[in-house]
């Protein structure tokens, strides 16, 4: 199993604080590969690969959590220079996780290849768009192909140095709608008449999903988008460019 499949079993893996995701990649490392215990550096190639942030002193927490205390019991074992999950937490990560199922995203609703190199939030909110759309759950598709939507646009702005442009007097960004007309009306760059055309068509999609209670989005509706949502998406990425943006 890959490790970016393995952390589609974790409830709320994204939310986690990087000391936390410590523990599920040791768990990866030595129970699911079948490591014979591991390094700090592996951890650290786990972050790496999934392109989230690192903990700060991967060693430090892994030699603090071995260590015996009166108010709580280690969460590894060193052994010969390696280091393991302690029973009682590999355990509590079985019963936390076993039950979960895996649900791999295919390229049915749009390429997920358009989001690599970019952002492992980004990766995941399209996989959920994805998977939505796979099992038929199409009012929750079009909820976060809205926010798939709303996020690059403010990262476009973002990334350009001018958020300031897409900020109320209160400092919050705009509502979609006010961000999808700052998008197409900023002198910074040029967006294609297609995408333009059909950024509302799929803002207003994900709005009546999202908050007209009589309204239940329908494949056919879904499917007459999808190339207008691919010709978007590929769009912002490229405005963006994710791996020039440090």
């Amino acid at each position: 199993m890959a490790l970016d499949i393995f952390v589609l079993k974790i409830n709320g893996f994204n939310e986690l604080a990087p000391s936390q995701k410590i523990d599920y990649f040791v768990y990866f490392l030595t129970v699911v590969e079948g490591k014979e215990g591991i390094k700090s550096k592996e951890i650290e190639d786990c972050f790496d690969k999934l392109r989230i942030i690192k903990y700060s002193n991967i060693p430090l927490y892994l030699k603090n959590n071995s260590k015996k205390s009166k108010t709580k019991a280690p969460k590894f074992i060193l052994q010969n220079g390696l280091y393991h999950l302690e029973r009682s937490k590999k355990n509590e990560i079985d019963g936390l996780i076993g039950s979960s199922p895996i649900l791999i995203p295919t390229d049915n609703y749009f390429p997920l290849e358009i989001f690599d190199n970019t952002r492992g939030y980004l990766q995941s909110i399209a996989k959920q768009a994805a998977n939505c759309y796979d099992y038929g759950l199409y009012d929750a598709c079009s909820v976060m192909t809205r926010k798939l939507l709303e996020v690059l646009i403010i990262e476009t702005f973002e990334r350009h140095k001018i958020a300031a442009k897409i900020k109320g007097p209160s400092g919050f960004f705009f509502y979609l709608s006010d961000l999808v007309d700052a998008l197409s009306n900023e002198a910074s760059w040029n967006i294609g008449r297609n995408a333009k055309q059909s950024m509302p068509n799929l803002k207003k999609m994900g709005d009546l999903s999202a908050h007209n209670r009589r309204y239940f989005a329908k494949k056919p509706e879904l499917d007459k988008q999808k190339g207008d949502l691919r010709i978007v998406l590929e769009e912002l990425i490229h405005l963006i460019d994710y791996p020039t943006w440090k």
